[in-house]
């Protein structure tokens, strides 16, 4: 339901203000309780859920396919996808989604985890679906990608072939892999995958977990793709129709600043739920 002049007047005020007053009482850097968990599909190589305090919920499964490759070939073949409940197929907020995580994902993810031999490699196939949402899915899309795969697993070959060098694994024909899942490679066992996160910025003030109601009073949303301990992306997002295209460079630093740190302490608690 759309806010009156006067609920939106009186909520721009209390956000612009320094320090500012969100109207359930966070601060800027504080996310909503959610509830986490990772590996509830057992069919998937790694899956999680990610329910928010709103009642927003998203479910991603991680898959991988054997394919061949170009000898020498260092593609990393990944692709997203991911369905909002009420919202067409190909609506702008299910290409958003999916673009910009499947372009984090490429672009953060060593070719060389993916390779099982000279000739074959992996393929990642990440499917989500948002069941409901209120604020902007982009965060809790990313969130439950990200633990989802932190809990993927990749086979390892059958023991009989590990010893082979890797000519004479390309001769073997259709790779076998062991049956053995409790002994599958972990992707993110030395890696770890980005982060998008989007803020919302009003006034001079930048705010993570925006609500809707947040949302229908910013200026304009900034996204950020964390990785390796560090921003790697940033890009404006328009959080509504009237929403601001520029942003002063010290505003955009701002932002960047409060969204790392945010992405950090995301970061940290969503490994903890992954036991390796």
């Amino acid at each position: 339901m759309p806010l009156s002049l006067a609920e939106e007047s009186f909520l721009n005020v209390s956000l612009s203000q320094r320090p500012p007053c969100r109207s359930d009482g966070r601060n800027q850097l504080q996310f909503r309780p959610i509830d986490a968990a990772a590996g509830i599909l057992p069919t998937t190589n790694g899956s999680a859920r990610i329910r928010l305090d709103d009642g927003g919920e998203c479910i991603v499964g991680v898959k991988a396919e054997v394919m061949t490759v170009s000898r020498g070939s260092d593609v990393v073949n990944v692709e997203v996808d991911c369905d909002i409940v009420g919202l067409p197929a190909n609506s702008p907020l299910q290409n958003l989604l999916c673009a910009t995580l499947e372009m984090a994902i490429k672009n953060a993810l060593p070719s060389r985890l993916l390779r099982i031999t000279n000739k074959y490699r992996y393929k990642i196939f990440v499917d989500g679906i948002i069941l409901d949402h209120v604020s902007h899915p982009l965060t809790l899309f990313s969130m439950t990608t990200y633990l989802a795969l932190l809990d993927t697993r990749l086979p390892r070959l059958a023991p009989d072939l590990v010893g082979n060098d890797n000519d004479d694994k390309d001769e073997i024909g259709i790779p076998q892999f062991s049956s053995d899942w409790a002994d599958a490679d972990r992707l993110c066992q030395n890696w770890s995958p980005p982060l998008v996160q989007l803020g919302i910025v009003v006034g001079k003030n930048v705010f993570v977990d925006a609500t809707g109601e947040e949302a229908e009073v910013s200026d304009g949303g900034l996204l950020t793709v964390w990785h390796d301990g560090r921003v790697v992306g940033v890009r404006v997002v328009k959080t509504r129709d009237s929403s601001k295209q520029v942003f002063s460079v010290s505003s955009i630093s701002n932002a960047v600043e409060v969204l790392a740190n945010a992405s950090r302490d995301i970061e940290k608690a969503l490994k903890g739920i992954i036991s390796y």
